[in-house]
Formats: C-alpha cells, sequence, structure tokens
C-alpha cells in the first residue's frame, strides 16, 4: 500500500522533529552529573552521547525537516503562493542553521 503525499510530506516533518527532539535529550543526558562509583567506560559512553550520537540524530533531523518543507512547496500546488513561499524561506532558514554547525543547535563546539 503506497502512501499519499501528504501523509508522506507530514511524515518526515514529523520525524525530522522527533529526531531534532530525540538528539538534543542525547546532548543533555551526556550533561547530567556522573555517579560517584562511575567506571571510565560509562563515562565514555556517556560522553560520546553528547559528541556523537546527539549531533548526528539532530542532524538527520535538520535533515529530514528541511526535505519535508521542500516537499511540501513542491508536491502541495493547491496552497496559496505565499504559503509556499513561506515554506521555501523556512526551509532556507533551516539550511543556514545546518551549515552555521551544532553550536547554534546545542550550544557544544
Amino acid at each position: 500500500m503506497m502512501m499519499d503525499r501528504r501523509r508522506l510530506v507530514g511524515l518526515t516533518l514529523v520525524l525530522g522533529l522527533a529526531l531534532l527532539m530525540i538528539g538534543a535529550l542525547l546532548v543533555d543526558a551526556s550533561h547530567a552529573r556522573p555517579n560517584p562509583g562511575e567506571s571510565q567506560e560509562a563515562a565514555n559512553t556517556r560522553a560520546n552521547y553528547g559528541l556523537v550520537y546527539g549531533p548526528m540524530a539532530a542532524h538527520l533531523g535538520m535533515f529530514l525537516f528541511v526535505i519535508g518543507l521542500i516537499s511540501a512547496a513542491v508536491f502541495f500546488e493547491n496552497l496559496d503562493v505565499f504559503v509556499r513561499l513561506f515554506l521555501v524561506i523556512l526551509s532556507f532558514l533551516a539550511v543556514l542553521l545546518i551549515l552555521a554547525g551544532s553550536t547554534t543547535i546545542f550550544g557544544v563546539p
């Protein structure tokens, strides 16, 4: 069963925003206070949440969010022209946020 375009675009937008949330949660979890008896391996894993897994999920989420915005502007012909232009401008601003780097998303260098 094929999904129609409207559901696919909506799914892409929602999945992108959910991955952004998961990435932010992983970065915040990496800044948690360590337990007194925490091993070095557990500390390294917690640090990897903020340095590897969180930004990876967030960048994938931003990619899906931008693809969803652009596809909404392209595939929804029955929308008003100004709404479609707003979606294109919003996706352009999201691309600029991606190009600015992860420091603007999470504050982590």
